[in-house]
């Protein structure tokens, strides 16, 4: 099989940007038509319209190829994620199994001059007594607007167990073919298990097209990052005194390496500290100085000093907000963000008056890098109205599915004109942010 009319060697790559993402027979989201995602996106809703869904598919995806599976139970990367997943309860529940489930991810380069890329994946339910397998998975190019035919840098599964793979033709690279591959497992994703079966072919692995996207893409999504408000454990956050030696630049999940994240990243960016004293010198003007010591030879804990008190106070002298708000600052605030960065209700257990100061630190970071942002809250939604083209809202179709979508424009506009916020319209139930349930 020949590829016709493509210059493979203006296929050039560099970090990817999620730009539009699409489901298919998918729990309670019907986005079946796509759904384009901007640097900033703020999702709003009322609980159980699909939020948490939405966020994770993007969680399922990043574990498919990141997860480490448990060996002694002898299942793979992408079992254990379709388990974290919700295995078979992840079919939309208007559909009788057997039913197929379809995700398609689209990238954007940072740069015009790259190529756009589409990862589409199929899973097969068999029954509600059997977790899904993969039924068809594609890497490809966006087709253009001119409807050129895309380039498929791998297709599988269209007789299970098999597929073919672009190889370059020569080692000038600028053609290619088709090349068969065979036992390509069908609990796996081919775009983690690529590697071995191109190790096994007649062909090196550096000859096909995929070796580099692939690379690529997997160094965005490993930069993807999660955060729940709900999931950070103070107490832990407060009492941890980690180990120092860790090179790690990304609060985890819980914050219970947030010494060891704000002492590296002083180390590595000369201005980052100042930048975290002037932050949250925004919400305690009496702040002097915040900065990681060592705790005992090889650990770390974090000091905070006040203008006129000669006293240092530690994570368990401050409010819980006040550190909620520190780990903010940090994720927010850091020279080496996420390629994408979630954050699911980080208005939790912090005063509405602060929730100004924390959409200023999130529309400032979208300028860096990719957000998403789930809320119930119309505190922090008001500090968004002028980025009211950046709210997702779901809205509910009067069954069983949600759609999320733009906020209706010509609609809003008058609101707006009129002096209200996007929080006051949430509070009210406005229809054209919505709000409230049914």
């Amino acid at each position: 099989m020949c590829l016709r009319g493509i210059n493979l060697r203006e296929h050039r790559y560099i970090a990817m940007r999620l730009s539009k993402l699409t489901l298919k027979n998918f729990k309670n989201i019907g986005i079946e038509n796509g759904l384009r995602l901007n640097d900033l996106n703020i999702l709003i809703g009322p609980n159980g319209s699909g939020k948490s869904n939405l966020i994770g598919v993007l969680r399922f995806m990043k574990g498919c190829l990141m997860a480490t599976p448990d060996e002694g139970r002898g299942i793979t990367d992408f079992e254990e994620a379709v388990i974290e997943f919700g295995d078979t309860k992840i079919l939309d529940t208007t559909i009788k199994a057997p039913a197929t489930i379809g995700f398609k991810f689209e990238f954007d380069p940072t740069k015009e001059d790259f190529a756009n890329i589409e990862f589409r994946l199929e899973l097969f339910l068999k029954g509600y007594d059997t977790s899904p397998a993969i039924r068809s998975e594609i890497l490809c190019s966006q087709p253009d607007n001119q409807g050129t035919d895309p380039f498929y840098y791998y297709k599988t599964h269209d007789v299970i167990g098999t597929g073919v793979v672009s190889a370059y033709n020569d080692e000038s690279k600028t053609r290619s073919h088709f090349e068969r591959l065979y036992n390509v497992p069908v609990n796996r994703l081919t775009l983690s298990s690529i590697p071995e079966l191109l190790e096994l072919s007649k062909f090196p692995p550096e000859n096909t097209p995929v070796y580099k996207i692939r690379r690529q893409m997997l160094d965005a999504i490993s930069r993807w990052r999660f955060y729940n408000a709900n999931d950070m454990n103070l107490r832990n956050i407060r009492n941890s005194e980690p180990k120092i030696g860790s090179g790690d630049l990304f609060l985890s999940y819980s914050g219970e390496n947030l010494p060891l994240v704000l002492d590296n990243l002083i180390q590595k960016d000369f201005e980052f500290e100042e930048r975290i004293n002037n932050a949250m010198r925004t919400l305690f003007p009496m702040t002097r100085k915040i900065r990681t010591v060592r705790s005992g030879r090889l650990r770390l804990t974090v000091e905070w000093y006040m203008d006129g008190s000669n006293d240092r106070f530690y994570l368990n002298d401050m409010s819980d907000g006040s550190v909620r708000m520190l780990c903010w600052a940090v994720v927010l605030h850091s020279p080496e963000l996420p390629a994408l960065l979630v954050i699911d209700e980080p208005e939790t257990g912090l005063h509405p008056a602060w929730m100004k100061t924390l959409a200023e630190w999130i529309k400032t970071a979208s300028e860096r890098t990719q957000i998403i942002v789930a809320t119930h809250s119309p505190d922090l939604l008001d500090h968004f109205t002028d980025r009211y083209k950046d709210v997702l809202r779901f809205e509910y179709d009067g069954n069983t599915h949600f759609t999320p979508g733009r906020l209706p424009e010509a609609e809003l506009k008058t609101r707006l004109d009129e002096d209200w916020e996007l929080g006051d319209l949430y509070r009210v139930g406005d229809h054209a942010v919505g709000g409230w349930p049914w």
